[in-house]
């Protein structure tokens, strides 16, 4: 009988691994080759663009491990070291993202999507760090996993809207929607597990 949860678990491991490891292609092809199609208004925060896309990979490459708990009960200081440099990834691929994604294609819709995105990715992340400082690891874990749906989005992004291309939608009717489609189903999926786990622990 096939174990969907591993299943499920290996998938997410893939996916984030190989798409952190694509994102750096540009590092053998060029930044002027791989990035030749992107807009001049984009291009215009051109130092925040090349900073996002190098942290985010470092991000969502880190992510798997900080949700593994085989990782961490083997080392619980490893943990904490890749979890200090998860969070300066996403501090700086945030920050990032709200300045770039003022500027992305798809007009305003599409930028609102892209700016809360970064908005709520620091806000989760941040929370996960004060709360685990204040010791309380229930909620760290909480908000971790939302950090982590919303780092996530880099790869739904990429699934998602070749998919919409490949079906006939252009690029401008596309870029609006996967603008949120790629983050908000993460989010609610994760808020229904977290909710769900309450439950059964006999929390609030």
């Amino acid at each position: 009988m096939l174990d969907y949860m591993k299943i499920q678990q290996g998938m997410f491991w893939f996916l984030s691994i190989v798409v952190a490891l694509v994102s750096y292609r540009f590092i053998v092809l060029g930044m002027e080759v791989v990035y030749a199609n992107e807009t001049h208004q984009l291009l215009t925060f051109k130092n925040a663009f090349y900073l996002h896309i190098i942290t985010a990979p470092i991000a969502l490459f880190v992510a798997p491990f900080q949700l593994s708990k085989r990782f961490r009960a083997k080392s619980i200081r490893r943990h904490r070291l890749m979890g200090r440099i998860y969070c300066a990834a996403v501090l700086l691929a945030g920050v990032t993202g709200v300045l770039i994604g003022f500027n992305a294609k798809g007009g305003p819709i599409a930028q609102s999507g892209f700016v809360l995105l970064a908005v709520i990715w620091l806000i989760a992340t941040f929370r996960a760090l004060q709360v685990v400082r204040l010791g309380q690891i229930g909620l760290h874990q909480e908000w971790m996993i939302r950090s982590i749906a919303l780092t996530f989005a880099g790869v739904t992004l990429r699934i998602i809207l070749p998919a919409q291309l490949v079906s006939g939608i252009s690029l401008d009717v596309a870029y609006p929607i996967v603008a949120w489609l790629c983050w908000v189903p993460n989010l609610i999926v994760v808020e229904y597990f977290i909710r769900r786990s309450r439950t059964a622990k006999g929390r609030l």
